[in-house]
């Protein structure tokens, strides 16, 4: 594959706030960008920095094929893309990412059975298809435990948490969507997440290890550094290392863990793509996640992360933008971002960077925001 330089074009697949940090960074390195644009989000600020749009379904290999045709590359922040239409776009068009790595992602068996390979640390688990077979799954993983679907594509409204066999008498006897994980519940005390950049030569890069704190399921706080023992974070560091050698992908990726009280490490999952946990580096790194990942996409050179200072960033929401226009009058170093993406929709988040967390914390709790 050609080395792609500022001046070309990059097309991005997808239209979340990944998708818009990755143009803007793509930009500022002096590169074109290209990008789908529906009816939906015409008015997204990702279209707003666009150089070329194209229109169309992205879930149509037409329109993905007019996207490719007009760039030297392609990427995707999409994790649900279709994997059928992404197997076909790698045949035709420079997708460093590949096809591979999604595909096993977007299934929670496979990936299961890719780190269990690796002799990597996952949360007991067994497939079921109806309640015989979750009834005999409890009877070897023990309570309590979750109930996922095996493809990753479905919401959180398909998740069952059982505690008890109270839980399990409640079911039905027939799961509607086919297939599913049946898995132990992790009794963690901390979730840890950590960037990997991964180049064409097969280098492999960790960022730094970063601390995530969750609001119902939804990411709430990252931390940076990570709050952990150092001999953790060299486990962590070698887990990564691991996974992005036999991980079949080019560019950033990123792996979260659970991390129990007695020190156990889990990997929870692999994210395929620019993840929202690696934000929080995007002001206290040498180079934000979004730079790795374009440098590593267009065969530049990478080399090893370096950490300038604390961060904590804070996931907001719209209720929250009156006390968030208030701190933006008073807190000179709080950096903002707010992006809108499908519609109407808004996400945005806040990094606060000093020499040490908890002043970054106590500042946050003291606007009310946390």
């Amino acid at each position: 594959m050609p080395v792609i330089y500022p001046g070309q074009t990059i097309g991005i697949i997808g239209n979340d706030q990944r998708a818009y940090k990755l143009a803007l960074k793509a930009k500022e390195m002096g590169y074109r960008v290209a990008a789908i644009v529906t009816e939906q989000t015409q008015d997204s600020s990702l279209a707003a920095v666009l150089d070329i749009q194209i229109e169309g379904d992205p879930q149509q290999y037409e329109t993905l094929a007019r996207l490719g045709d007009c760039c030297q590359v392609l990427t995707y922040t999409d994790e649900s893309l279709d994997e059928t239409l992404l197997e076909q776009l790698v045949q035709d068009y420079n997708v460093p990412q590949g096809s591979d790595a999604l595909s096993m992602t977007q299934d929670r068996y496979l990936e299961k059975v890719f780190l269990n390979d690796l002799n990597i640390n996952i949360s007991p688990y067994v497939t079921v298809v109806d309640k015989t077979d979750i009834e005999q799954g409890v009877d070897s993983i023990g309570y309590p435990c979750i109930l996922k679907p095996i493809q990753r594509g479905f919401g959180r409204q398909y998740h069952q948490y059982l505690e008890s066999p109270a839980d399990l008498a409640k079911m039905d006897d027939t799961l509607e969507l086919g297939a599913y994980l049946l898995e132990s519940w992790v009794p963690k005390q901390q979730e840890l997440a950590v960037m990997v950049a991964k180049d064409y030569e097969g280098q492999v890069v960790t960022l730094p290890i970063i601390e995530n704190q969750m609001q119902d399921q939804d990411l709430q706080l990252s931390i940076t550094p990570a709050r952990i023992d150092q001999d953790v974070a060299e486990e962590i560091e070698r887990l990564a290392t691991v996974i992005g050698q036999n991980l079949d992908y080019m560019g950033i990726f990123g792996i979260e863990f659970f991390l129990t009280a007695d020190m156990n490490i889990y990997v929870k999952r692999i994210v395929t793509a620019p993840h929202e946990t690696g934000d929080v580096l995007n002001r206290i790194l040498n180079f934000s996640q979004y730079e790795y990942h374009l440098k590593a996409i267009c065969q530049l050179a990478i080399g090893p992360s370096r950490l300038n200072n604390a961060g904590v960033c804070l996931r907001t929401t719209p209720e929250q933008w009156p006390l968030i226009q208030t701190q933006m009058k008073i807190k000179p170093d709080w950096y903002f971002n707010r992006c809108q993406t499908i519609g109407a929709q808004e996400s945005g988040y806040i990094t606060a960077v000093g020499h040490n967390i908890q002043p970054l914390l106590d500042n946050f709790e003291a606007a009310e925001l946390i």
